[in-house]
């Protein structure tokens, strides 16, 4: 008899939550599968944004002109898809990066990642704050787009810094329109006699200082086409280092705030440590391991990127324009500020890390 009331309790049950996250998740696949069609365009601009800017500008657009019951529907499958979905994401993303790649770049782009992304984060945190008058957690967020990987780090450190939601697509604009400047910027820079003087005339370095200090990974791979082969590849790695640095980056954030938050409520300190950044952290060896074939390899980029474009759409859909508004120019300001520090302190890095490595 109970058998006969639980099984049919457990299917509707069961059937309840799949018809709650659908109608979210199928909007936020749509948007993303939008996105990837319209980023495969043969327009300049379209190429420099990306399907997962795209998407979150696409869903952002969307979610101001949904009814309050389309919503309200969709809105346990737009949080599965930006929170779940995102973390997958990123663990595929790691599998893009290969140990053999990392070792051919040498020391100096180890070096000089290093310095741009703790620089540039406490710089982000020290000026957003204490100039410009912005919450740690707002300041913050624009650094680490700034200082790793663009929206990508973003989406990442938000769970760890306890960010809100909205202040999340403040920082990816900031970050994608100084990184879309950045792309267009040096390969005209490496034009000129001065900078090439700077740099000895030596167009690896160059590489390794776009790829040290542009936003974006699909930035750096379009700004590095101006350049030679080898100084293209160099410029790519550095910036996959840059993306590694996010794991370290995550968990100390995420003991930090944990420890802050914890205190302020006077209990016992607890670290939240991101499970998922960890994972991220040994795809590399995965890829390495010769496991998976390009092929399938080529196939998983290619899911990873619709899984993180889902989590934008979703993103982009949950947020209001009330709350972009509230914000101001001031992350705009900080994203300004952190932009002309990447190309005059990454290339004051870069010569200085030549002489030595």
């Amino acid at each position: 008899m109970n058998l006969q009331l639980t099984q049919p309790y457990r299917i509707r049950r069961s059937l309840s939550i799949s018809g709650g996250l659908l109608p979210g998740l199928l909007l936020s696949a749509g948007i993303a599968a939008l996105a990837m069609l319209i980023s495969r365009l043969p327009l300049p601009l379209l190429a420099t944004l990306g399907p997962l800017t795209l998407a979150m500008l696409l869903g952002l657009l969307l979610g101001q002109r949904l009814p309050v019951s389309v919503s309200n529907h969709s809105a346990a499958g737009t949080t599965l898809a930006r929170t779940r979905l995102l973390r997958l994401g990123i663990i595929l993303y790691g599998l893009r990066i290969s140990f053999a790649d990392l070792l051919n770049v040498g020391a100096a782009a180890l070096v000089i990642d290093l310095c741009v992304v703790v620089g540039i984060f406490l710089l982000a945190g020290w000026v957003g704050t204490r100039f410009l008058k912005l919450e740690a957690k707002t300041a913050l967020l624009v650094g680490a787009g700034s200082a790793v990987c663009g929206a990508a780090a973003i989406l990442a450190i938000a769970p760890a810094l306890r960010a809100r939601a909205q202040d999340i697509p403040v920082a990816i604009a900031t970050v994608v329109l100084f990184g879309t400047a950045s792309m267009l910027l040096y390969p005209w820079l490496w034009t000129l006699p001065a900078v090439q003087q700077l740099f000895g005339g030596s167009e690896l370095d160059f590489g390794r200082y776009l790829g040290a200090t542009v936003h974006e990974v699909a930035q750096v791979a379009a700004a590095a086409g101006a350049l030679n082969d080898e100084a293209g590849q160099a410029a790519v790695i550095t910036k996959l280092i840059r993306v590694m640095l996010l794991v370290p980056l995550i968990l100390v954030v995420s003991s930090y705030f944990s420890r802050k938050e914890n205190d302020a409520d006077g209990e016992k300190a607890k670290v939240s440590l991101p499970w998922f950044a960890l994972i991220f952290l040994l795809m590399p060896l995965v890829n390495a391991s010769g496991v998976l074939s390009a092929e399938l390899l080529a196939q998983i980029e290619q899911i990873d990127t619709f899984i993180l474009a889902m989590a934008m759409a979703a993103l982009g859909v949950e947020t209001r324009f009330a709350a972009l508004k509230s914000s101001g120019t001031r992350p705009l300001l900080l994203g300004g500020i952190l932009f002309v520090v990447l190309i005059a302190g990454g290339a004051a890095i870069s010569v200085i890390s030549g002489y030595y490595f």
